[in-house]
C-alpha cells in the first residue's frame, strides 16, 4: 500500500480528526500515516507513540483532497505497535478482534469489575445488554416483491435481536421474503483491521464472504445491512485492501432500502394517523456513523422525513467515540466520552428519538446523551406497530418474547 507521494502536507486530515481535537497528546493522522510511511520507506522501523489512539474512523481519508489512504497506513503501523503491548492488553484485543466469539455468548460482556480492571476494559462505558425479542408478522402481503438477504452482523446477532426482528417484520410486511445470512456467527474483519491485525482481518473477510455466498438462496436480489461499519468494510476494504471479489448481489443499508422500496401504504399509514402524531414524539435526532458517512450524511434524515416526522435534526457530531470497541478500552474511555459529549449542548435534554445506523454507536450515545438511541429499523417498527393498532392497518408486524 502506498499513497505518501500524493500527500500535499496540507493538514486537512488533521483538522478532520475527532481524536486530535479531544486529545492534546495525539499527534494526528498526518504524522501517524503518510509521514510514518515515508520514514518506513527510508528504512526507519520506529513505531510512533499514541498510534493505538486512532479510532480508524477514516474521516481523515474522507477529508483528504488527493485520496491518501491515511487510516489504512495507520492500521499497518498498529500491526507493529501491538507487539510491544502488555500481555493483558494483547489478550483483551485478541478477544475484541473476534466479535463473532462474543456474539455466540453475549452475556459474557458483563464481566466482574476485577476482571475488567485486569483486562484493561473500561468500567465507566456502558456495555451492551442482549435484547432477545422476536418478531412475528402476518405472512400475507399486498404484493410479493421477491426475496432479499438480511446481513446479520456480530452486534445484532449477539445483542440486538430486537432490531433483527423489527427489520424482518417490516421487510415481510412490505412484501419481501427474508433470508438471514450468514447462518453462523462470523466477522467481516472490521474489528481486526481497526486494531492493526491486517492478516487476521483478511482471513475473517474471506470466511465471511464464502459463508454469505453459500447461505444466500439463488433468488435473492439484494443484501440489506444493519450496521454501517460492516457495510463500509464489505464495500471498501474487501475489494480495495483484501483483494476479494465483490459480492454477486448489490448491498444496501436498511434505511436506503426502506426509502426506495417500502410501499406507499406503509408511508401513508405512518403519516396519516393524527392520533399517532399527537401521542408520538415529534422530534428525531439522527447520527450517521463514521463509516456510513462515505454514502453521505442525509440517508437517515430522508428516512425520518419520509416517515412523517415533523422535526428531524442531524446531530452536529462526527465520530461519537464508540468506534467499535474503542470506548470499551480503559486507555481510550476518556477521549471516547469527550467525543460523544460534543452533542450534549445541541440536544439540551429535549425529548426525542435518536436514530443511529450502528449498534455500538447507539449504546455509546444512549449512555452519554441520556435519550434512547436505536437503529432506525427499530423506530420504524414501533411507529408502524402503533399506527396499526390505532387504525387497524392490515399486515402489521408484532413483537413477541
Amino acid at each position: 500500500m502506498n499513497g505518501t507521494d500524493a500527500c500535499l502536507k496540507c493538514t486537512i486530515c488533521v483538522s478532520a480528526c475527532p481524536v486530535y481535537r479531544k486529545d492534546t497528546e495525539f499527534p494526528g493522522p498526518k504524522a501517524l500515516g503518510p509521514e510514518w510511511e515515508r520514514r518506513r520507506a527510508a528504512g526507519d522501523l520506529i513505531v510512533m507513540d499514541h498510534v493505538e489512539d486512532c479510532t480508524f474512523c477514516q474521516l481523515c481519508e474522507l477529508a483528504c483532497p488527493v485520496g491518501v489512504p491515511i487510516a489504512h497506513l495507520i492500521a499497518e503501523q498498529k500491526d507493529r505497535a501491538r507487539l510491544r503491548q502488555p500481555a493483558a492488553i494483547r489478550l483483551r484485543d485478541a478477544i475484541l478482534t473476534h466479535p463473532e466469539w462474543v456474539a455466540r455468548a453475549p452475556r459474557l460482556s458483563t464481566t466482574p469489575r476485577f476482571v475488567s480492571r485486569m483486562m484493561r476494559l473500561s468500567t465507566t462505558s456502558r456495555r451492551p445488554q442482549p435484547r432477545f425479542s422476536t418478531a412475528v408478522v402476518s405472512p400475507s402481503a399486498r404484493e410479493i416483491h421477491g426475496r432479499v438477504g438480511l446481513f446479520v452482523d456480530c452486534f445484532d446477532r449477539g445483542f440486538d435481536q430486537e432490531t433483527l426482528s423489527a427489520s424482518t417484520a417490516l421487510l415481510t410486511a412490505w412484501g419481501f421474503a427474508v433470508s438471514m445470512v450468514p447462518k453462523s456467527s462470523l466477522c467481516c474483519g472490521a474489528a481486526a483491521y481497526a486494531s492493526g491485525r491486517v492478516d487476521q482481518a483478511k482471513r475473517q473477510a474471506e470466511a465471511m464472504r464464502a459463508a454469505i455466498i453459500r447461505d444466500l438462496p439463488n433468488e435473492v436480489t439484494a443484501l440489506i445491512t444493519l450496521n454501517a461499519t460492516c457495510d463500509g468494510t464489505m464495500d471498501q476494504e474487501w475489494a480495495k485492501y483484501f483483494g476479494l471479489e465483490p459480492l454477486p448481489i448489490p448491498m444496501m443499508p436498511f434505511h436506503e432500502f426502506a426509502v426506495s422500496h417500502a410501499p406507499k401504504f406503509f408511508w401513508d399509514g405512518l403519516r396519516s394517523n393524527e392520533e399517532l402524531k399527537r401521542e408520538g414524539r415529534p422530534r428525531v435526532w439522527t447520527h450517521t456513523t463514521c463509516r456510513g458517512q462515505r454514502r453521505g450524511d442525509g440517508g437517515l434524515f430522508a428516512l425520518a422525513r419520509r416517515a412523517g416526522v415533523s422535526e428531524v435534526i442531524p446531530l452536529d457530531l462526527e465520530c461519537c467515540g464508540a468506534a467499535g470497541s474503542y470506548a470499551f478500552k480503559t486507555e481510550h474511555e476518556t477521549t471516547a466520552h469527550r467525543m460523544g459529549s460534543a452533542a450534549k449542548d445541541q440536544i439540551n435534554h429535549l425529548m426525542g428519538e435518536l436514530w443511529v445506523d450502528s449498534g455500538t454507536c447507539a449504546v455509546h450515545l444512549d449512555q452519554i446523551l441520556g435519550i434512547p438511541a436505536r437503529h432506525p429499523a427499530y423506530w420504524l417498527y414501533q411507529r408502524w406497530h402503533q399506527a396499526s393498532a390505532l387504525k387497524g392497518i392490515p399486515d402489521k408486524p408484532s413483537i413477541e418474547g
